[in-house]
């Protein structure tokens, strides 16, 4: 890895309702270098989708960047128009989206899906696109390809359903692959053999990763560093093994004490984060998790904590590692080898 190949600088998104503005990220900067794993985690509501739909510049109306800057390649996304973006989206950028039967075309056959972004993108001849897309299909583990590649998107289940989308994303070879819950809607068995999927084609083809998920378990083994997203904001960001093994901010702690462990007994209760997500379209002025808090100061109602670094490359927007903060003993990661 060399280099910075996306870098989000101080990013605002809200969406204009008929009850107000929604403001789902509120100045949220962070970077991915070449060829790197990133996961972005965090509840549902907590901005992780929407930043991802902001760097591919997919948001639907009423939603809207308001300002920041979106450095990929060195140039700014947020100024281009859509007709710049799209020869981008496909080519450079890719998406895998949570839901592979909606993202499916259901009346064109898998291999069709496949060669329409490759013959856009890469000028290739219909015989040269389907030889292509027979190739994405051996990579990505559909059995069978050469015959695979004329089936419908109803002829797969759902775990090749999802590989079929992988191999659509990564047939133009992208820089960057974003993967907005690509486990969700699949069995464990079937989950684990996606995520394995994503390591070993990170690894063949040195495509950047960013993995967004509400689960920290599953960016566990993917991802060498982890962003943690709460009320459009990022509490806490660093090292795969900072994260894990020594989180610093109480939402993090908060999210992995709720993953359920196999080696705790199977009375071991999962302890849930009490309370509910703000209201974005009145967020608050100070630590949005503040409310739900075990540790919550005074401070951390009134004013918004600026981050502080703990070491290097892990930082987090916490009250308690002021130095003149009241000394906590505060509990949360998973001990070395539990994870």
């Amino acid at each position: 890895m060399s280099g910075k190949l996306l870098d989000v600088k101080e990013l605002y998104t809200s969406f204009y309702t008929h009850l107000g503005e929604v403001q789902a990220i509120r100045g949220v900067s962070f970077h991915l270098d070449k060829g790197e794993a990133l996961g972005i985690v965090g509840e549902s509501g907590s901005g992780k989708s929407v930043t991802s739909l902001s760097v591919m510049k997919l948001l639907q109306y009423p939603g809207k960047v308001k300002s920041g800057q979106i450095m990929f390649k060195g140039e700014d996304l947020v100024p281009k128009s859509n007709k710049e973006m799209m020869s981008i989206r496909g080519d450079q950028i890719a998406m895998i989206f949570q839901d592979p039967m909606t993202s499916l075309n259901p009346v064109y056959t898998i291999g069709n899906q496949i060669m329409e972004a490759v013959i856009k993108h890469q000028g290739l001849s219909k015989s040269e696109a389907r030889a292509k897309a027979i190739e994405m299909l051996t990579l990505v583990g559909i059995p069978s390809p050469e015959q695979r590649v004329d089936n419908f998107p109803h002829e797969f289940s759902g775990g090749m359903r999802q590989r079929a989308m992988i191999a659509i994303a990564l047939s133009c070879q992208p820089d960057l692959l974003i993967a907005d819950e690509p486990t969700t809607a699949l069995d464990v068995t079937i989950q684990a053999q996606i995520l394995e999927l994503l390591k070993e084609l990170k690894d063949k083809v040195n495509t950047a990763i960013i993995l967004i998920t509400h689960d920290l378990g599953v960016v566990a083994d993917v991802c060498s560093r982890i962003v943690v997203m709460y009320g459009g904001l990022i509490m806490e960001e660093g090292s795969a093994e900072d994260v894990f093994y020594n989180p610093t901010h109480p939402y993090t702690m908060g999210l992995i004490k709720s993953i359920p462990r196999l080696d705790l007994n199977e009375k071991h209760r999962l302890i849930p984060i009490p309370g509910t997500p703000p209201d974005l379209l009145n967020p608050p002025t100070g630590c949005p998790f503040a409310t739900r808090c075990p540790y919550a100061m005074q401070v951390c109602v009134k004013e918004a904590p600026k981050f502080y670094v703990t070491n290097e490359g892990h930082r987090a927007a916490c009250w308690l590692l002021d130095p003149e903060a009241p000394k906590v003993e505060t509990t949360g990661g998973v001990k070395r080898g539990d994870k």
